[in-house]
């Protein structure tokens, strides 16, 4: 089995996040992608984030009816913050046999060096990483040269460490959205069409509204 794991908060899912996994599944020949819904954040405080039950729902929401993606509710199972080398651990000691991917954005690869044990996350799974703004193909491939300067470079912005885990850039559209600009325009009480799936923005606008003041701080 071929499994790609897509993990974040998703504070909420947007339409970038869906594209993302779509756009993995596809180039790398996934059997499914699960959305690995971050339980314990270990570096956001409460305050500005979503209940998990809310984003778990919301999360269900978007992917509903989408072939080969699933959210998951993994990290709920562990105990500790949600640190992404010890999920991976522990899909992998669950999994011996699957062949993992992890996905993730260019700005997250490039600030690996502050992630709990990042250098370790390509011995657990193979990294593809995909196009968001902040960080350019360039920036990502300085980042792989200075943080694992042991990998061999194969061509068509794919590396190989000596353990055998994979590095590999996937040519994907940039779009250019993200959570914090979502909330903002919820905020300010603007259309999310075509930025959160449309189940997702009628969910967002019935919550309650303690729960809105204590997530968007009005």
């Amino acid at each position: 089995m071929r499994l790609g794991l897509f993990g974040g908060t998703f504070n909420p899912v947007h339409n970038g996040h869906v594209r993302m996994a779509v756009e993995a599944r596809e180039a790398l020949g996934l059997d499914r992608v699960e959305f690995v819904l971050a339980a314990r954040p270990p570096h956001k405080a409460a305050v500005g984030i979503l209940p998990f039950e809310v984003r778990w729902r919301l999360l269900s929401l978007a992917l509903c009816g989408l072939e080969g993606l699933t959210p998951s509710l993994f990290e709920q199972q562990l105990d500790g913050p949600s640190y992404t080398v010890r999920t991976l651990e522990a899909f992998r000691e669950r999994l011996p046999g699957a062949e993992l991917w992890f996905v993730c954005g260019t700005t997250d690869l490039v600030s690996m060096d502050k992630w709990m044990r990042g250098r370790d996350i390509p011995g657990l799974a193979h990294l593809a990483v995909l196009p968001r703004p902040g960080a350019d193909v360039e920036a990502a491939r300085g980042f792989v040269a200075a943080f694992w300067p042991e990998a061999a470079a194969e061509g068509g912005d794919v590396w190989r460490l000596p353990g055998g885990g994979l590095i590999r850039l996937l040519d994907a559209p940039l779009l250019d959205i993200s959570a914090t600009m979502v909330r903002g325009r919820l905020q300010q009480g603007r259309s999310l069409a075509c930025l959160v799936p449309q189940r997702v923005e009628e969910t967002l606008r019935t919550l309650p509204r303690r729960v809105l003041q204590n997530w968007l701080g009005r």
